[in-house]
């Protein structure tokens, strides 16, 4: 049975006002143009929507807080609530979407940044582009110069698209609102007007430079700031460099996608990186002091103690990747491969037998004393 008031996040005694707070941050969350790529979404979306459709009712709200679910489907005691059960279309729950905002076509331009009923604050079209960086670059910030090509205010019209001011006559089809408003029975439904685009105004004579848009395509050079700690998958939002907007409005955002070449020294797991230090056997048995890059360029230095193994771990904190967010840094950590000696000369086979029988003695100071000579060999 599905459960209203859990699905809203409200108490079973909210009131009209509480459900339809609820119901409104509910609804803008989970929107399926807000969660591109989760398949839930939708349905996610509509069960709110659904929820909202009845606890708003006061007489299905009644019916569902006596009978449930069922009772609204007419299956629990004779008590028709006369509701289906669900959504079966998207069109069904953005309509209670819309009238729950009161506000038409209005929220639909707060939510996809466009349209709605007042031409000067709508904005014009985001873009998206994607920049490729090396690991090194990633690890310190760099800047980066982008050629796009966007759409920008005709400077003929000053992007009005009309020859003069009095080219501009209000739309016959909406009276100059840029919206159609309709009455479906229980429904109260706005759509942007066909006509003249939800500008509100219609153009006469055109401009010639334009033909009427009020753009054209202009091409740009931009500089793009990359800040360190990014890493593949991220994003950065560039305010204002998208298509210019219509008359009055505001200019789209531009969308960056950030992609991290690898490393052939390192590999990165999140702030963290890992980086393979050989070692020869000896250096391995004996101890000793290397040093060793970082993903900023900077060298540090570590000790390797006696007996090390293949596999063990060394971390040195504050020296992996910058946190994008400002939020410290990661560690470089340092992973041993123990390197095993190939095409021995005679000599050194006849010194590796000699250091087995030092091993069955369990002489641990002469073991020593022979593997630092080994090591001068």
């Amino acid at each position: 049975m599905k459960d209203y008031y859990a699905t809203l996040g409200v108490a079973r005694d909210a009131s009209p006002e509480e459900i339809k707070k609820a119901y409104r941050k509910k609804a803008l969350e989970c929107h399926p143009d807000r969660n591109a790529g989760d398949p839930n979404a939708e349905a996610n979306f509509k069960l709110v929507s659904e929820a909202y459709e009845v606890l708003s009712d006061e007489n299905r709200r009644r019916i569902y807080d006596q009978y449930g679910e069922e009772g609204l489907r007419g299956g629990s005691g004779g008590a028709p609530g006369g509701f289906p059960g669900g959504f079966a279309s998207m069109e069904e729950a953005m309509r209670t979407f819309m009238g729950a905002f009161g506000q038409g076509g209005s929220i639909f331009d707060t939510f996809f940044g466009g349209g709605g009923g007042d031409p000067g604050q709508r904005q014009g079209t985001s873009k998206r582009t994607s920049v490729r960086v090396s690991f090194e670059e990633a690890a310190k910030g760099t800047e980066k110069d982008l050629n796009i090509v966007n759409q920008v205010n005709c400077k003929g019209c000053q992007g009005s698209g009309a020859r003069t001011k009095n080219s501009i006559k209000p739309c016959p089809t909406c009276q100059g609102r840029g919206q159609l408003f309709q009455n479906r029975g229980f429904f109260s439904m706005t759509s942007p007007c066909p006509n003249c685009n939800a500008t509100g105004q219609v153009i006469t004579d055109p401009c010639r430079e334009c033909g009427a848009s009020g753009n054209v395509k202009e091409k740009q050079r931009i500089k793009i700031r990359i800040p360190p700690g990014v890493d593949s998958g991220m994003r950065l939002k560039m305010n204002g460099y998208g298509d210019a907007g219509p008359p009055g409005g505001i200019p789209g955002d531009l969308y960056v996608d950030i992609e991290v070449e690898p490393s052939e020294t390192f590999k990165r797991e999140g702030d963290d990186v890992y980086l393979e230090l050989p070692l020869t056997f000896t250096e391995a048995a004996l101890g000793c002091k290397k040093e060793v890059p970082t993903p900023l360029g900077e060298i540090c230095r570590i000790t390797i103690s006696e007996g090390t193994q293949t596999g063990k771990l060394y971390r040195v904190s504050g020296k992996g990747f910058p946190n994008v967010h400002g939020k410290g840094e990661g560690d470089l950590i340092i992973r041993i491969i123990v390197e095993t000696p190939v095409r021995l000369s005679d000599k050194q086979k006849s010194l590796l037998r000699s250091l087995e029988e030092l091993e069955s003695s369990q002489n641990q100071p002469a073991k020593k004393a022979f593997l630092e000579k080994v090591k001068t060999q």
